[in-house]
């Protein structure tokens, strides 16, 4: 019996490791510098990974690239990564730079994470078909997008639009235009100067105001109540509190929110 038991917990051990899926590992990476002199158009895809782009040297664009697979074609995909290797997605002219999908239909089963480092003076366009994006010290405008994965972007002296299939966004210290938008997911805007569109099928809605200027405030929520905590003039509100239109400090730029599902809160 003892060894019938041991039997047929290792047939059990063998079909989980067998059905389990597949993470993602790193099977490999590349580096590249590239020279550029004055303002920076930066443009991004992958079909999926996580892109971070952050503030750096003045007169270099750094690129630093982690390919992963999760599919059990190992040798295909350690193939495919040392192309990849060798010759990065990366097209570069003058001071514009765009860093493509790669070119395989095989690719799919490939991914490609970024870590970039760029002058301050970039825009920035990103894409992710699955993965996470951090966007930190650059001028913008940013137009970040990805259909799952968390959006977090700070320190934008110009406008920024944000979209994510299912996810949070999370914006900081915008000077310009925010546009937010989440299929599923919350939104969180911390000290924009600028006008807000945030919008969010389901999921809440957090709008922490600078501490000077004033707003024009809109807020709906089809299921949720609205909290706006400064004081507002009151031009219209709904009596369950779905629907909130007044004037923040005599009102000023226009924060416009909604949530098909969820709470907004206004600090």
């Amino acid at each position: 019996m003892p060894e019938n038991r041991s039997f047929a917990f290792g047939i059990l051990v063998l079909a989980a490791v067998l059905c389990a899926p597949a993470f993602p590992r790193e099977i490999g990476s590349f580096d590249r510098t590239l020279n550029v002199n004055g303002p920076v158009d930066l443009e991004v895809e992958t079909n999926s990974g996580h892109i971070t782009v952050r503030q750096g040297n003045s007169n270099t664009v750094h690129i630093h690239g982690i390919i992963s697979a999760s599919d059990w074609d190992s040798a295909g995909a350690e193939q495919r990564a040392r192309e990849i290797e060798a010759t990065p997605p990366i097209r570069q002219n003058g001071n514009s730079v765009r860093i493509e999908r790669p070119f395989d239909p095989s690719d799919h089963r490939i991914g490609i994470s970024y870590e970039i480092e760029t002058p301050s003076a970039t825009s920035l366009r990103s894409r992710t078909g699955s993965g996470g994006q951090t966007v930190e010290g650059i001028q913008g405008p940013v137009n970040a997008s990805t259909g799952s994965g968390r959006i977090r972007i700070s320190d934008i002296a110009r406008e920024v639009r944000a979209d994510t299939g299912s996810g949070g966004i999370e914006l900081n210290s915008i000077k310009g235009r925010v546009d937010a938008n989440a299929g599923s997911g919350g939104i969180r805007t911390t000290n924009v100067t600028g006008p807000v569109t945030a919008h969010t099928g389901s999921g809440g809605v957090d709008i922490q105001l600078p501490a000077n200027g004033g707003f024009d405030l809109h807020a709906r929520t089809g299921s949720g109540r609205v909290s706006v905590s400064p004081p507002i003039t009151m031009e219209s509100f709904s009596s369950d509190r779905h629907d909130v239109r007044g004037r923040i400090r005599g009102g000023g730029s226009l924060i416009d929110v909604s949530t098909g599902s969820g709470g907004v809160r206004v600090d």
